[in-house]
């Protein structure tokens, strides 16, 4: 008998759950999933009221119910648009102890609120940007970190992870396919935009969110060629020297997923791209066992639950 987990990933309007078993190193039984839209879109004008918390919980107990999901050890997956992931560059004779108060003079120039409505971690990073040291910060609003810590209490779940989704899935890219090298650009389609995160051999480079369009478009709201547009203007945006004579990224290949993505667009984004590009789908990894016991993952498309699945098999 292995480690159960169920793994729950949230973005704005829709929910993605997998429960896993983890049997031994790089072995795995993808026991049961479902993906569904919230009752609420978690916005900020949801995060001040007091019933979303509520019916959100009610919505994930009944999920659980009829698909008879594990909930004695959930982890919650937010999406990286909850937060804000930045490098702050400090120099390296400065010590550890001051890099609180570095990151907070910095993001008192990016953030609209107050500083000290969020809560600010210090993933442990080893890049170097010549003479200077990159701290990566992850802020996370406290409301947000609240509102979540409601949904698993209403719920009765115990929630003892919760993660943004671009660590999960910088995470997986490097233990399914190991054997790549170079810089990896993995992209999201989700209901507004692309979700994009950038990885190699030894940890996450960079994540940010790129929308559809100017105005915020729901992905339902636009024609295929619209999407295929904005992934050109996407992949411009990494390969544009801009300013400099090098381009943003040296991308050696790109993975697409995520549950707005449909499949038939995947030929023609390959042909848009002069960069190796292919669907994201687990069961390509040569490195893990993978047993699929739900066959709604395949049926819906593995491509759909990238997201809960990468943490289900995190480390961190």
């Amino acid at each position: 008998m292995g480690t159960v987990i169920s793994s729950v990933a949230f973005q704005e309007n829709s929910v993605s759950w997998v429960q896993v078993e983890l049997e031994g190193e790089q072995r795995l039984t993808i026991q049961r999933v479902v993906e569904s839209p919230l009752p609420f879109v978690i916005n900020y004008d949801n995060l001040q009221k007091p019933t979303p918390p509520l019916q959100i919980a009610k919505y994930l107990n009944s999920l659980a119910a009829e698909k008879d999901l594990y909930t004695d050890h959930v982890r919650f997956l937010l999406s990286a648009r909850f937060g804000l992931v930045k490098k702050v560059l400090a120099d390296r004779t400065v010590p550890e102890a001051v890099y609180p108060e570095l990151v907070e003079r910095e993001m008192h120039s990016i953030f609209t609120d107050k500083v000290e409505h969020y809560q600010f971690y210090y993933p442990e990073y080893r890049r170097s940007s010549g003479a200077l040291r990159e701290i990566l910060t992850v802020a996370l609003r406290k409301e947000a970190l609240a509102f979540f810590r409601q949904i698993a209490r209403e719920a009765g779940f115990v929630v003892p992870q919760v993660s943004l989704n671009c660590f999960t899935l910088d995470e997986l890219y490097r233990k399914f396919f190991p054997n790549l090298i170079g810089q990896t650009l993995l992209v999201n389609f989700t209901d507004q935009g692309f979700e994009t995160t950038v990885s190699d051999e030894t940890d996450i480079v960079e994540c940010e969110f790129v929308p559809y369009s100017r105005t915020m478009q729901n992905i339902e709201q636009l024609e295929d060629k619209e999407v295929l547009g904005a992934f050109a203007r996407l992949l411009e945006k990494f390969q544009n020297p801009g300013v400099t004579d090098r381009p943003r990224y040296s991308l050696s290949q790109i993975f697409v997923f995520g549950a707005y993505l449909q499949p038939h667009w995947v030929n023609e984004l390959r042909n848009q791209s002069n960069i190796p590009l292919r669907l994201l789908k687990p069961t390509d990894t040569s490195v893990w066992q993978i047993t699929v016991d739900d066959p709604t993952f395949s049926e819906i498309g593995e491509h759909h639950f990238v997201e809960p699945l990468s943490y289900a098999i995190s480390e961190s």
